[in-house]
C-alpha cells in the first residue's frame, strides 16, 4: 500500500463564492499522490473561470465539463473515470482539513480496509459544531463525503439521478457492503450549511417525497445484494430516522395543508408496508426517549398537525427567539 493514488471527486455547480476555498483545501493536502476530478456540471456563474485559474498551478487537477444534470450525475461521472485505488468526495461549497487524505492513508497502511469513516464539522455562519459519525449504515451519516472508499466498493453502485436526497438513496447501501470498516475519530471535513441556495436550506414540497423513494431504494439495493436480512434492524431505523424523525417534522414548514397531509399519509403507508412494528426497533427505543416527540409523531401521522405544532413546533420557535 504505502503511497496509493487517491482520487478526489468534486461536483461543481454555481459556487463562485466557495470554489476557491474548496479547491485550495484539496490541492494543499499534505499527502500529494492525489488526482482531483473537478466535474463542472454546467455552471453559469464564474465557477469555471475560477477553477481554470486554480488548475493552471496544479496539474493534478482535471477539469471535466458536462451539461447540467445534477450532483448525482456529476459524482457518477467522477466514479467512472477515477483512477485511484481509493477515492473520496468533496462538495464544492465545503472544504477538508489539510491532513485529511494523509490521515486516511495512515489508517490504510496500518489496517487493510475498504472503507474509512471520519467525523466532521458543521458550519453555520460563525458557528462550528463537531459531528460524530458511527460505523454502521444507520449512523455513519448518509453523506458521501465523510468517508474514503476503495474503488471496488462502488463497482455495483451509482447515485440515483433525477432525485433530491440522492446520498441517502445509496451511501448506506455502500456502507453495508463494506467488509472491513475503520472509524477515524477525527473531524477531517468542513460541511458548510450557511448558503441559502443549498439543498440543506431549501424546502421544495415537490421534492420532499424523494426522501421516501430514497429509503425505499436502500431497501431494494440491499435486497438485491443479499444484505437485507443481516442489516434489517439498521434499515428499519434508517426509515424511522429519515421519515419519522426527519421528513415528518420537515413538512411542518410547508404552508399547503393538503401537501402536508399527502406526504404524512405516504410516510404512514410506507412505514406500515415495510416496518409495521417500527415502534419496537431497538435503536429507536434506545435513542427516542422524549415522550412529547413520540406523541407529536403519532399526531402528525394522523393528520392532526395543529396539536402537534402546539406541543413541539411553537415551543421550539419561542425558545429560538429567547436565544
Amino acid at each position: 500500500m504505502i503511497n496509493p493514488l487517491i482520487s478526489i471527486i468534486v461536483p461543481i455547480y454555481n459556487v463562485e463564492a466557495y470554489i476557491a476555498r474548496c479547491m485550495n483545501s484539496i490541492k494543499d493536502q499534505t499527502y500529494e499522490n492525489i488526482e482531483i476530478l473537478a466535474i463542472n456540471d454546467g455552471s453559469t456563474d464564474k465557477s469555471l473561470s475560477i477553477l481554470e485559474d486554480i488548475g493552471k498551478v496544479d496539474n493534478r487537477i482535471q477539469i471535466i465539463n458536462k451539461e447540467n444534470g445534477g450532483q448525482a450525475s456529476a459524482r457518477n461521472l467522477g466514479i467512472s473515470i477515477a483512477k485511484g485505488e481509493y477515492f473520496m468526495f468533496v462538495d464544492s461549497d465545503d472544504f477538508i482539513d489539510k491532513n485529511a487524505v494523509q490521515e486516511c492513508v495512515a489508517v490504510l497502511n496500518n489496517k487493510m480496509c475498504d472503507l474509512i469513516i471520519f467525523d466532521y464539522f458543521k458550519l453555520k455562519n460563525d458557528q462550528k459544531e463537531y459531528v460524530q459519525a458511527g460505523k454502521y449504515l444507520h449512523n455513519s451519516k448518509s453523506a458521501p463525503w465523510n468517508k474514503l472508499y476503495s474503488r471496488e466498493l462502488w463497482q455495483n453502485f451509482r447515485f440515483p439521478e433525477g432525485y433530491w436526497y440522492e446520498d441517502l438513496g445509496i451511501v448506506p447501501a455502500v456502507v453495508a457492503n463494506a467488509d472491513r470498516i475503520e472509524k477515524l475519530d477525527k473531524a477531517l471535513y468542513y460541511y458548510e450549511t450557511s448558503r441559502d441556495t443549498s439543498q440543506t436550506n431549501i424546502i421544495n414540497p415537490l421534492k420532499l417525497n424523494d426522501k421516501i423513494h430514497m429509503v425505499k431504494n436502500i431497501y431494494k439495493e440491499l435486497e438485491k445484494q443479499g444484505k437485507l436480512n443481516e442489516n434489517i434492524n439498521e434499515v428499519e431505523y434508517l426509515f424511522i430516522d429519515h421519515l419519522l424523525n426527519g421528513l415528518l417534522f420537515k413538512i411542518t414548514n410547508v404552508e399547503d395543508k393538503n401537501v402536508r397531509i399527502t406526504i404524512a399519509n405516504s410516510i404512514k403507508d410506507t412505514m406500515e408496508r415495510y416496518f409495521p412494528d417500527w415502534d419496537s426497533n431497538k435503536y429507536h427505543k434506545k435513542s427516542f426517549k422524549k415522550i412529547v416527540k413520540r406523541i407529536v409523531i403519532n399526531k402528525y401521522l394522523q393528520g392532526e398537525f395543529l396539536l402537534g405544532d402546539v406541543l413541539l413546533k411553537y415551543p421550539q420557535r419561542l425558545k429560538a427567539k429567547i436565544r
